[in-house]
């Protein structure tokens, strides 16, 4: 993806998420993204430092996976190929979902506070649908578990 697609697609996933972060990696072209995107006044911008390769990343945070904090949607559009993509990683094609997963999970974890990771539990319930009990929500994702370093859908 071109430089100037690559900012229309953060810009327009912001809106239609209505996001309040946006995690974007601080290394090659995400530096110009971010800069470019606070200067227009896009809202929630984060910088992203990685302190690891992508492999030991995902690993650093297999236990919040194993412990039942990551779901999925039952259905959705992108599941198929992002769960292959999480499969076969890393000697699979691509990576970047894995990455970006495995960026937004430390992020959390690391945080000085927990109101993130409310953030992204806040944001599943927006997804599913507002007015949506607990009982529901459950029901209407799937656990994603890790176990001996392959993924179980």
């Amino acid at each position: 993806m071109e430089y100037p697609e690559l900012k229309r697609a953060v810009r327009e996933q912001a809106v239609r998420f209505k996001a309040r972060t946006v995690l974007i990696e601080d290394k090659s072209s995400g530096t110009a993204l971010i800069q470019e995107l606070i200067r227009e006044g896009l809202h929630g911008v984060t910088r992203y430092e990685p302190k690891m390769e992508k492999k030991m990343r995902l690993h650093s945070v297999t236990s919040t996976i194993e412990n039942g904090f990551v779901y999925l949607p039952v259905e959705a559009d992108w599941l198929d190929e992002y769960r292959h993509e999480l499969a076969t990683f890393p000697n699979g094609k691509f990576d970047d979902q894995c990455d970006s997963t495995s960026q937004a999970l430390d992020w959390v974890k690391t945080g000085s506070d927990w109101d993130r990771f409310s953030q992204l539990l806040e944001f599943q319930a927006d997804r599913l649908g507002s007015g949506t009990s607990d009982e529901q929500v459950e029901a209407r994702v799937t656990r994603v578990d890790m176990l001996n370093g392959r993924w179980r859908f």
